[in-house]
């Protein structure tokens, strides 16, 4: 063994600096991973309660459900259904999707214009056209093509291996949920096989319709004043995941190289001064990866997958030139220097270990 072969009084020094590394990575694969692990399932329980037509939304205004299933009856029944045709733009840095889609409202009775009446929540209608209608007597056919810019705050802790849930909300302007409620309109209700998001995939869509509840009256003056005003939400949600680690390692591929050019170091002879040179060059080249790869995202307090992989990336470059100080240390002992090859190896090895299982640890947490 290594530890066996360098001089007796050196190895101490070996032994905490191999303990050092050990704890560094033990440390960093831990903490990255159970927060990033924790953000996943976060998110998940959040998608989960987002389609889930008898639960509010943690943070948002739950409505007296009890009060609300007993006016089910009294109320218009609108069936709507949606088609997304084409998503136009998605952009994480400026938290925002562009989408075209089909929108049609079926009724009975000639009191309510649903279609009249609607908007998109968290967005901007772009345009809307009415493209087809039909009166048949009592029973109302109207469907829309519309185009929407919508606000999207995209969780980016796990980008790039993150996944979403893109979401087309449409309420009722005018009526309250006492008085117009929309119908889940399965039958139809999909998005063209056309609609393609670069870097993601679609795994799933569901359509449900809940409550939404207001925290005031908003104003009416004909409302009780504790009134809560709630709308029926239509809600059409697509969640999208990365297909594959592609973007990961694209990413990351200047960071990985630059640390394998300060692992490289470790195969000169102690004492060369060109060890420190190529952990210097290395340690700016990750810097400018980390740069480049932040220009993506939108500034936030977090710290997210991107920052954990550029920092430990760096950390490690550091502590490869530490290495080489102490290496060349032991080198300029006299009779030193099989001890200091030693050293360098045994260095190598835990560097190489470390830094690969850490990062596949943090990969594996964040993606699955």
């Amino acid at each position: 063994m290594i530890i066996k072969r360098i001089a007796a009084e050196q190895r101490v020094l070996f032994v905490m600096w191999v303990m050092f590394l050990v704890v560094f990575y033990l440390a960093a694969g831990y903490l990255a991973s159970s927060n990033l692990y924790t953000d996943k399932v976060e998110s998940e329980a959040r998608h989960q309660e987002r389609i889930d037509p008898h639960k509010t939304e943690s943070g948002k205004t739950a409505p007296d459900y009890q009060r609300l299933n007993g006016e089910q009856n009294n109320s218009e029944q609108v069936k709507v259904g949606v088609y997304v045709d084409r998503i136009e733009a998605i952009s994480t840095k400026e938290t925002l999707w562009v989408v075209d889609f089909y929108l049609w409202f079926n009724w009975q009775g000639d009191n309510i214009k649903p279609g009249e009446s609607f908007h998109v929540v968290d967005g901007e209608v772009l345009s809307k056209e009415r493209i087809r209608f039909r009166d048949d007597g009592d029973s109302h056919y109207e469907l829309y093509r519309v185009a929407a810019r919508i606000t999207k705050a995209f969780n980016i802790m796990r980008y790039p291996l993150d996944h979403h849930q893109l979401t087309i909300r449409i309420e009722e302007n005018d009526l309250q949920w006492e008085q117009l409620q929309y119908v889940p309109d399965m039958e139809g209700t999909t998005y063209s096989s056309r609609v393609n998001i670069p870097g993601y995939m679609i795994y799933r869509s569901d359509l449900i319709n809940k409550p939404h509840a207001y925290k005031s009256s908003r104003g009416d003056p004909l409302s009780p004043e504790a009134h809560k005003a709630v709308y029926s939400q239509l809600t059409y949600a697509l969640s999208i995941k990365r297909p594959d680690w592609g973007l990961y390692f694209k990413m990351f591929q200047g960071l990985f190289a630059a640390v394998a050019i300060a692992f490289l170091a470790y195969l000169l002879a102690p004492a060369s001064g060109d060890r420190i040179g190529l952990g210097v060059g290395a340690f700016f080249a990750a810097v400018a990866n980390s740069y480049i790869n932040l220009t993506e995202l939108p500034g936030v307090g977090r710290v997210t997958l991107t920052d954990m992989v550029n920092g430990i990336g760096m950390i490690t470059i550091l502590l490869t030139l530490f290495g080489s100080i102490l290496s060349s240390y032991l080198a300029e002992r006299e009779g030193e220097v099989v001890s200091a090859r030693l050293f360098d190896r045994g260095s190598l090895l835990v560097f190489l270990v470390g830094f690969v299982v850490v990062n596949v640890v943090i990969a594996f947490f964040a993606a699955f």
